[in-house]
């Protein structure tokens, strides 16, 4: 494996989590145990366009940085974690609670920040 496959992998990522928001939002919601309305299936369209527009920027990445791929994937140790700290944020205010979803969701994203720490290292 390589950074490059790491960023390909992590786009192929973003685009499942997208399509799960778009096709099965209710499922989605269902998973993490909150409700779905209108007013959520709204802005999970919003969410999902922003969320494609990153995962195809994160998919062009190794072919735009080259030789400096390395530099970005040491910033995407960092944002891979960010999901994590708003996450954990919600569960401890109370907002998200802490089910199964909710753990897989968070080990995804402590793999992928190993993976760029490690792979951006070499």
């Amino acid at each position: 494996m390589n950074l490059k496959l790491v960023f390909r992998i992590f786009a192929g990522f973003l685009v499942l989590f997208t399509l799960g928001g778009l096709v099965a939002p209710e499922a989605m919601m269902d998973s993490f145990g909150m409700e779905y309305n209108d007013a959520v299936g709204i802005m999970f369209t919003f969410t999902a366009m922003v969320q494609a527009m990153f995962a195809f920027t994160v998919w062009k990445l190794p072919d735009w940085a080259g030789d400096n791929l390395a530099n970005v994937g040491s910033t995407f140790v960092f944002l891979a974690l960010v999901p994590v700290a708003l996450n954990v944020y919600h569960v401890a205010m109370g907002t998200l609670p802490a089910v199964g979803a909710f753990y897989a969701e968070q080990l995804i994203w402590f793999i992928f920040a190993g993976l760029f720490y490690t792979y951006s290292k070499k």
